[in-house]
C-alpha cells in the first residue's frame, strides 16, 4: 500500500473518488490509478466483481460513501447491455493501445540498433581521422549524407532519448549528439542539403583539437584555474590547425570548427566575435554544442536537465544566440524534451522518450508503474491522452529510488532519430 492510501469496500466507491487497482491487466481500464468521473465508469468498475479497491484521499474530489450507506452491488451488473457495450469498447481499445505500445518498442528498438551503429562508426572515423585520413573522411561524408537524405525526405522526424553511457567514449555520443541536434536544427531552419552535409561534418569533427588538451585538463570536475580553462579554449585553433590538413573539408565545415564556441554578444571564445561575424552554420553548431554540454557536463551531478538547459539557453543567456535559431531549437526540442522527467495532473511520474512534431506539450512518455515491469513500462503519447496533462518537471535527484530506478534517468543525455538511419537509403 503507497503512503496515504486506505483500502475500502468497492461499494464504497462513487464518482469524485481516486482509486488504485492491484494491476493493470486484469481490467479494461487504460490506467491503474485514475478518478471515477462518471456512473458508466463506476458501473464498469463494479461489474469487475473485486471486493476492494484502494483509494487516495488527497487525489479524490470526494470521500467514500459511509459503510451505512454504501450502494448495494448488483450481483451480475455485467449482464447489463449498456455497461457490457462500454466494457466491450474499453477492452478493444485497451488491445488497440497495447499494440501501439508494441510498435512503438519496436520503432524504438530500431532506433537503439542504429544509435549504437552511429556510435561505432563515429568512433572508428575520429580514431583513424589523420592516420587514414581520406577514407575517415569518406566514412565521415557518408554517415551524414545518410542522415541529411533520410532528415530531408521525412515530413515529421520523432527525436528519442536513447541509452548512453558516460565514462570514457563521451567524445564519440558528444559528436553524434551535437551532429544530430545541428542537422535537426538545420533543417528545420530551412538549409539545403549542402550546407545540411557541410554543417554534419563540422559538428562530427568540432571537437578534434581536443586530442591536443591533456585528459586532466578535459576530466577535471573541479573548477579550471586561468591557466587551465586558457589551454582548455585552445582546443579551437588546435581543430582549426587539424582541420586544415584534412582532404577536401567544406569551407562551412572549416567555420563550424573554427566558430564552435563564440556567441553573438562576443562572449565567446577563442575570437571574441559577435553579431554578423559568425556565419549561420556556426550559430546552428554552437546552439547544439552548447545545449549538449549543459545535459551533459563531466561531473553528472552539475548537468542541467534538458528543460533547465533550454530555459537557461532561451531565457538567461538568450543574448548569446540567435533568436529565430533558437525559436527553430525549441520546436525540433518541444517544451519537455526528451529525457525530462515531469509530473502529470494524476500525479504520475513519468519520463519524456520522444517528441511530437508540433505538438510541444504532448511528448511520448514511459509511464512509472510499479506493477508493471520496467522493460514493459507503459508508453503514452499524449496526442492521443485529451485527458492528461504535463503540470512540472523534475530533477532526477527529486526522485524517490524505486521511481529513478525504474524510469532510469540516463547519465548522459543522448538523442537520435530512427528516420536518421543509414539504412534507410538502402532501403529506398
Amino acid at each position: 500500500m503507497n503512503p496515504g492510501e486506505q483500502r475500502i469496500a468497492i461499494d464504497r466507491v462513487r464518482v469524485g473518488v481516486f482509486i488504485r487497482l492491484d494491476t493493470w491487466m486484469d481490467h479494461p481500464f487504460l490506467f491503474r490509478s485514475f478518478k471515477i468521473r462518471n456512473e458508466k465508469q463506476l458501473s464498469v468498475l463494479r461489474s469487475l466483481g473485486l471486493s476492494e479497491v484502494f483509494y487516495t484521499p488527497e487525489k479524490s474530489d470526494v470521500a467514500p460513501l459511509p459503510q451505512s450507506k454504501a450502494a448495494p452491488v448488483a450481483p451480475q451488473p455485467e449482464a447489463d447491455p449498456e455497461v457490457a457495450a462500454m466494457m466491450q469498447a474499453m477492452w478493444q481499445e485497451k488491445r488497440e493501445r497495447r499494440e501501439k505500445i508494441t510498435q512503438q518498442r519496436e520503432a524504438y528498438g530500431r532506433c537503439e540498433k542504429q544509435f549504437v551503429g552511429g556510435i561505432a562508426t563515429v568512433k572508428n572515423l575520429l580514431r583513424n581521422l589523420f592516420s587514414q585520413p581520406h577514407e575517415a573522411i569518406e566514412q565521415a561524408q557518408k554517415l551524414i549524407v545518410d542522415m541529411v537524405d533520410s532528415l530531408l525526405a521525412e515530413k515529421d522526424v520523432l527525436l528519442h532519448l536513447m541509452n548512453a553511457k558516460s565514462g570514457d567514449e563521451g567524445a564519440y555520443y558528444h559528436a553524434l549528439n551535437v551532429t544530430m541536434l545541428a542537422l535537426m536544427l538545420g533543417r528545420e531552419a530551412g538549409l539545403n542539403s549542402g550546407e545540411m552535409c557541410a554543417l554534419g561534418l563540422g559538428t562530427l569533427l568540432h571537437d578534434m583539437g581536443k586530442e591536443r588538451v591533456p585528459s586532466q585538463v578535459l576530466l577535471k570536475k573541479t573548477a579550471w584555474t586561468s591557466a587551465e580553462r586558457n589551454f582548455y579554449q585552445q582546443h579551437v585553433v588546435y581543430g582549426v590547425e587539424l582541420a586544415e590538413k584534412l582532404p577536401g573539408l567544406p569551407a562551412g565545415a572549416m567555420e563550424v570548427i573554427a566558430l564552435h564556441h563564440e556567441m553573438l554578444d562576443g562572449s565567446g571564445f577563442p575570437g571574441g566575435l559577435s553579431g554578423g561575424r559568425i556565419g549561420k552554420l556556426a550559430c546552428i553548431a554552437t546552439i547544439a554544442n552548447t545545449f549538449d554540454n549543459a545535459c551533459n557536463r563531466i561531473n553528472p551531478a552539475d548537468s542541467l536537465t534538458p528543460s533547465q538547459a533550454l530555459s537557461v539557453m532561451f531565457r538567461r543567456d538568450r543574448a548569446k544566440y540567435d533568436p529565430e535559431l533558437m525559436q527553430h531549437f525549441i520546436r525540433c526540442l518541444g517544451v519537455y524534451p526528451p529525457g525530462s522527467i515531469v509530473r502529470l495532473n494524476t500525479e504520475a511520474i513519468a519520463l519524456v522518450v520522444n517528441v511530437n512534431p508540433g505538438k510541444l506539450l504532448q511528448p511520448t512518455l514511459m509511464l512509472y508503474d510499479p506493477t508493471i515491469p520496467k522493460e514493459e513500462a507503459l508508453l503514452l503519447n499524449l496526442m492521443d491522452e485529451p485527458d492528461l496533462s504535463i503540470v512540472s518537471t523534475l530533477r532526477p535527484a527529486e526522485l524517490p529510488k524505486p521511481v529513478f530506478d525504474y524510469l532510469s534517468p540516463r547519465s548522459r543525455i543522448s538523442y537520435f532519430s530512427e528516420s536518421a538511419a543509414p539504412a534507410r537509403k538502402v532501403s529506398r
